[in-house]
């Protein structure tokens, strides 16, 4: 099974991260300065993307989705 959540590379220099856009897809991505670390997931086509944090970290996403009728 394919992770929905994937890490991004990091450019320790100037912690800065380069991805490039998908046509026809929305992207969150998720900065935490305080884990140093960067995620990306592709937001579901229709519902919610929800971001959970606790003590500052994000530490969960959540995908809500639903179909249209």
């Amino acid at each position: 099974m394919e992770k929905r959540i994937r890490d991004l590379n990091i450019n320790i220099q100037d912690m800065s991260i380069t991805h490039t856009m998908q046509e026809g897809k929305v992207l969150l991505i998720v900065l935490d300065g305080v884990q140093g670390k960067a995620k990306v997931c592709e937001a579901v086509e229709h519902g919610q993307t929800i971001v959970e944090t606790a003590k500052g970290k994000a530490t969960r996403i959540k995908f809500e989705g639903s179909e249209l009728i």
